[in-house]
C-alpha cells in the first residue's frame, strides 16, 4: 500500500474535484487522477463516482474514509517524531510560508544565518496551507488563523494591500491616482491559478477592461510592475519598499488582514524552531515600523 495513493484519497473525498485537491497537495490533476486511478486498481474497488460535476465517493469509498484517516493520523505522529529527531541530529527546520512572505524572510536571512550558522531552514513556499498536524512543516507563516488542531499560534502583524505602478506610468496616466483607474489603466493580475487568490476576487470585481498582463506567480506582479507597463495590487509591505513604485491607493482591506505564525505544540520548546521563532517576530514586527 503507497501512502500517497491513500493521501491523495482523502484530499480527493474531502474537496470532491480534481482542481481543488490539486490546490490542496500540491499535485497536478492529472497526477491526483492516476494515484486514484491505481488506487483503485490496487484494491479492485470503484472509490468515487465520476461525475461532470465532480468526484463522489462510492459506498465502498465511504466506507475506507475512517480507516483512511486513522492511517493519515498515524503518518502524522510519526513524521512529528521523525522531524523532531532530524531537528536535533541535523538542527533543520521547515518554515512555510506564502510567496510574499517569503521573499521578505529570504531578504533577511543573512541576519539569521550569522546569528545561528548551525541552523538550516528549509522554505517551503505555496499558497497552500501547510498542515502542521501532518508534519508538512515546522513553523508556518500564514494569514489565516487556524480554527482547530494541537497547535500554538501568535499574531505578528496586520497585512494590507493597496495599487502600485512605477513612478512614470503613474506621472504619464494620472488617472492611476483616482477612482477611474480601473477602466482605464493597464493592469497586471494573476492567471488562472492564482484566481482564487483574495487579492486577485476584489481586484477582479473592480477592473472593467482586460488586463495587459496576467502571471502565474505571484512576485511575477511586482517585477511587471517596476517595468512600467501598468498597475497591480501588492501587499504594502512589498510595495513599499520599492523605490521605483508609487502607492496610487489607499490600502485595501481583503478581510484575511493578520499574519499569524503557528507552530505544532509538540515543536514549540524544540531548541531549533525556538530560535527560528525568536527572530521571526521581531522581523515581521519591524516591517510596521
Amino acid at each position: 500500500m503507497n501512502w500517497d495513493h491513500v493521501k491523495v484519497f482523502l484530499a480527493l473525498a474531502e474537496k470532491g474535484s480534481l482542481t481543488a485537491a490539486s490546490e490542496q497537495l500540491g499535485l497536478s490533476p492529472p497526477t491526483i487522477s492516476r494515484h486514484i486511478s491505481r488506487l483503485e486498481h490496487l484494491l479492485d474497488v470503484r472509490l468515487f463516482s465520476r461525475r461532470h460535476d465532480g468526484y463522489q465517493l462510492t459506498t465502498s469509498g465511504t466506507d475506507l474514509v475512517p480507516v483512511a484517516l486513522e492511517m493519515q493520523s498515524a503518518a502524522a505522529r510519526f513524521s512529528r517524531q521523525a522531524g523532531a529527531l532530524l531537528n536535533e541530529r541535523k538542527a533543520r527546520v521547515r518554515l512555510a510560508s506564502g510567496f510574499w512572505f517569503s521573499r521578505l524572510i529570504t531578504e533577511r536571512m543573512g541576519v539569521f544565518h550569522a546569528q545561528h550558522p548551525d541552523i538550516e531552514i528549509e522554505l517551503v513556499t505555496g499558497h497552500a496551507i501547510a498542515d502542521l498536524e501532518r508534519g508538512d512543516a515546522d513553523i508556518s507563516i500564514r494569514n489565516k488563523r487556524p480554527l482547530e488542531g494541537d497547535l500554538v499560534m501568535r499574531k505578528l502583524a496586520d497585512a494590507s494591500f493597496a495599487v502600485y505602478g512605477s513612478v512614470k506610468y503613474v506621472a504619464d496616466n494620472p488617472r492611476a491616482l483616482g477612482e477611474e483607474r480601473y477602466q482605464t489603466c493597464d493592469w497586471i493580475v494573476g492567471g488562472h491559478s492564482l484566481e482564487r487568490l483574495a487579492s486577485q476576487v476584489w481586484l477582479r470585481q473592480k477592473l472593467q477592461r482586460e488586463p495587459i498582463l496576467k502571471c502565474s506567480q505571484t512576485l511575477q506582479f511586482l517585477d511587471a510592475a517596476k517595468s512600467g507597463i501598468g498597475l497591480t495590487l501588492l501587499p504594502n509591505v512589498i510595495g513599499d519598499r520599492e523605490p521605483s513604485l508609487v502607492q496610487a491607493s489607499r490600502p485595501v482591506s481583503m478581510g484575511n488582514d493578520e499574519i499569524w505564525l503557528v507552530v505544532h505544540e509538540h515543536m514549540k520548546n524544540a531548541p531549533t524552531v525556538r530560535a527560528v521563532i525568536n527572530w521571526l517576530v521581531p522581523l515581521f514586527r519591524s516591517l510596521h515600523t
